[in-house]
């Protein structure tokens, strides 16, 4: 078996668990009141151990020199967390937001992360799913069915896990086949008409080969309501398999053989009209009028009532396809060489939600494809020696493809004040664009990547650990990309609106020499102690939307530090145990998306120095062997500390009204500012009780609230409209069934006090080509709703082991 395999099984001793307590600005009077109450607690009472694979070995997570929360497979079940975004929910300074499709997903670790908007840009946290590196954020969709544990490390991950881990990297475990006959079986409905089955069936297939087996299926209509077709709008739909192979043929090598498919299609996401007749609104009386003039009355003057009001149909789809070959052989001197070998082919084929209104504006439709191949070898050596190491090398390629073909409606209602006078003269003098007007983009590129790494841990002595590591990596990046309009366009179309580029291609070669050092000391065998510094880089790369003149096709790599200082402990015999870190991190020449002027697509350019700091901690006790309550608080100050070319918000005067041109014109200074995604504070706390009902039956009642500080929701502009207050969701569920296992009828309820939140926020999309009135285009912001209170009923049978 493989080393991590063969070390989880020494070590895990239990079911693997996650809980962790602290409260917002309370910490140290909470812990007084646990030592008060702990003191008199029976010694069984205890937590058990929770084993991650963050530094590609099995430990303990109390012993990652790092920042890190983990979820066993059980804990995701005991909580109901079945896909990533639920997750972000109960992970500090961690977030995932989505908006008008999967692609436009972005994750953020201490608010640091890339949206997926312009596919040319990747992602600054890196996804991994059994060893094997997602570029995208949107490849991490799916249902989390068997799991062995999801682990979220904060903080430049670069040496271990190489590329485009500048801010941290979140890594994904399926569990491992048995020898022995398991099966499960779960179907619950709920609200909405949700409706979902999984399970799975695994167990020997000869006396050295097993084999499991993994389904899904998941649909549920939409969660808001679409006041003009009548209709629900925003609904989800999935299903997928996937097969695990072990085959060991003899007792020092092992094959592990994974491949999966996955289906998602949704329907997603119409957004709703944030503070409409606010200052910065779409309601302006110009834009009403303007609407009920073309026929296209505005009705939607509330905005958090989960209405909406548009004729977008979207229809958002996704096929992945992830198959794995990972050996594993140890040697006679306990040294064990690792290879795996990955391919995945993902498309992503949309109509989008193109503007939430009842204007049929603009009918687009986006294909994104990356077909993706790589392999590591790695060797890694025995623990328990003065001396431990690992090093390998990673090759790594990725081709990716974007295509995109708009057509105008009749709802493209603006009129432009045309310089092509006398060639554009309708009534007003202006232009407009022409029903038909047509627009494709069509963007290719080829990722080749090489890197050489390796990590060694000195023990100075039995408490005092030394570890450094460093990794030398190169990209090379060729892309076709070219933006052409079809013959026949009108005057405005083709000049003012979507300028036509020629087809070009570049290539761009860049290598990286990053590091992390880190000491650890255990002050005792339950306290630990630890300081790290890292560095994380993300390479450049090629804007793949139409760009407004001015714009670059190329961006910069960026590149980040990190120093981080921590604690974690245990305490009362394994009843309590806290984990605190500070830390900070200089993000330099960062890559940042803005919306272009017309409203139809986010262009990626380097925008200065951003500087991220605070303090993350975690507290789990066990009251009683039937009562634990577990929760983690953050503290994030974030501050851009050199961005002075950036696009203007609403109302904002620009810095630079010289006389002669420069690159600031019409642009502001955020130097000093906080970024959007960055709230101060915020904090989860959840109990889970066990109660006996007989001899036979036990009864399991589980709470959980999430909170967050206010914060803005758009990314450099941070318009005032998306600046959105706090708030707290809460979650309940209640389970029955045998202590047993066998089986578990479970009720549950999200988001009970039903509150109507947003996740993510644009400037009005197309309002650009949308008539504000007179020559003017339409102000406002939209924002995508979280989800509403949801309930639901499901049972879950097992047999076997």
């Amino acid at each position: 078996m493989s080393v991590i395999e063969r070390e989880n099984g020494a070590q895990k001793g239990g079911k693997m668990k996650t809980r962790y307590l602290a409260r917002k600005l309370r910490i140290s009077p909470l812990l007084g009141l646990m030592v008060f109450s702990l003191s008199g607690l029976p010694a069984f009472a205890q937590l058990d151990e929770i084993i991650v694979t963050a530094q590609k070995r099995a430990e303990n997570v109390q012993n990652v020199p790092i920042s890190i929360t983990a979820f066993s497979g059980e804990s995701l079940a005991a909580r109901g967390l079945t896909d990533l975004t639920d997750v972000a929910r109960f992970v500090p300074n961690f977030d995932m937001p989505t908006s008008n499709n999967q692609r436009n997903v972005s994750i953020r670790i201490r608010g640091i992360g890339s949206s997926g908007t312009n596919p040319g840009i990747e992602s600054s946290v890196g996804v991994f799913l059994d060893g094997v590196y997602m570029p995208t954020g949107a490849m991490a969709f799916g249902e989390l069915s068997d799991i062995n544990s999801v682990e979220v490390l904060r903080g430049p991950q670069g040496t271990l896990y190489g590329r485009n881990t500048p801010v941290g990297a979140l890594n994904v475990t399926t569990r491992r086949p048995s020898y022995d006959f398991e099966a499960q079986g779960t179907a619950g409905y709920g609200s909405d008409a949700h409706k979902w089955v999984n399970g799975f069936v695994g167990g020997g297939l000869a006396d050295n080969m097993t084999g499991r087996l993994v389904a899904w299926y998941r649909d549920r209509d939409g969660y808001q309501e679409n006041s003009f077709t009548g209709d629900d709008i925003n609904d989800a739909s999935q299903y997928g398999v996937r097969g695990k192979l072990l085959f060991e043929p003899w007792d020092s090598f092992e094959v592990n053989l994974i491949a999966g498919y996955s289906k998602i299609d949704n329907e997603c996401c119409v957004a709703e009209q944030i503070d409409v007749t606010g200052p910065f609104g779409i309601a302006t009386p110009g834009f009403v009028a303007a609407q009920a003039a073309n026929g296209f009355d505005f009705n939607n003057f509330d905005d958090r009532d989960q209405v909406l009001d548009a004729d977008d149909r979207p229809d958002d789809q996704t096929d992945s396809v992830n198959v794995s070959l990972q050996m594993d052989w140890t040697l006679t001197n306990e040294i064990v060489l690792t290879s795996i070998t990955s391919y995945q082919d993902w498309e992503n084929d949309v109509s989008i939600a193109s503007d939430s209104l009842r204007n049929p504006v603009f009918d687009i439709n986006q294909v994104q494809a990356n077909e993706i191949w790589s392999q590591e070898l790695r060797v890694t050596s025995p623990v328990g020696e003065m001396f431990d190491y690992l090093g390998g090398v990673y090759l790594y390629r990725q081709d990716t493809t974007f295509d995109q073909n708009a057509v105008i409606g009749t709802g493209a209602t603006r009129v432009f004040a045309s310089p092509l006078a006398p060639f554009c003269l309708p009534a007003g003098g202006g232009c407009q664009l022409a029903q038909g007007d047509t627009a494709f983009s069509d963007f290719d590129q080829e990722t080749r990547s090489i890197a050489f790494y390796g990590s060694g841990t000195f023990h100075v002595t039995d408490q005092w650990d030394v570890t450094g590591g460093l990794r030398w990596s190169q990209d090379k990046k060729e892309v076709d990309v070219a933006h052409l309009n079809a013959p026949g366009n009108s005057l405005a179309f083709d000049n003012l609106a979507f300028r036509p580029s020629p087809r070009v291609m570049l290539d761009r070669k860049e290598s990286s020499l990053t590091w992390n050092a880190n000491t650890r000391y255990n002050v005792t065998e339950n306290v630990m102690l630890f300081m790290t510094a890292a560095t994380g880089f993300k390479s450049g790369g090629f804007n793949s939307r139409r760009l407004p003149v001015g714009s670059n096709l190329e961006f910069d790599s960026e590149s980040t530090i990190t120093y981080e200082g921590g604690i974690k402990s245990t305490w009362f015999d394994g009843r309590v145990q806290f984990n605190a870190t500070a830390f900070r991190t200089k993000l330099e020449d960062f890559q940042e998306a803005t919306l272009a002027a017309s409203g139809t697509g986010f262009i990626v350019g380097n925008s200065g120095e951003q500087v991220v700091k605070g303090v993350e901690a975690d507290l789990v006790a066990s009251i009683t062997d039937q009562f634990t309550i577990d929760s983690s608080f953050a503290y994030l100050n974030s501050e851009y500390t050199d961005f002075r070319a950036a696009q203007c918000g609403f109302g904002e005067t620009p810095d630079d009204f010289g006389p002669t041109p420069s690159p600031n014109d019409n642009t502001c200074d955020r130097t000093g500012e906080t970024p959007a995604f960055a709230p101060k504070f915020n904090f989860t706390i959840g109990g889970e009780l066990v109660q006996p009902l007989n001899d036979a039956l036990d009864l399991r009642l589980r709470a959980d609230y999430n909170w967050r500080d206010d914060q803005n929701l758009i990314r450099v502009t941070q318009d005032s409209p998306a600046d959105h207050p706090s708030y707290g969701l809460m979650n309940v569920r209640a389970a029955v069934g045998p202590s047993s296992g066998e089986w578990e009828f479970t009720a549950f309820a999200n988001n009970v006090a039903d509150k109507a939140y947003f996740i993510q926020a644009a400037r009005q999309p197309l309002g650009g080509l949308i008539s504000g009135g007179g020559f003017a285009g339409a102000g406002g912001v939209v924002g995508w709703y979280g989800a509403p209170r949801t309930w639901g009923l499901q049972l879950t049978v097992r047999t076997g082991n």
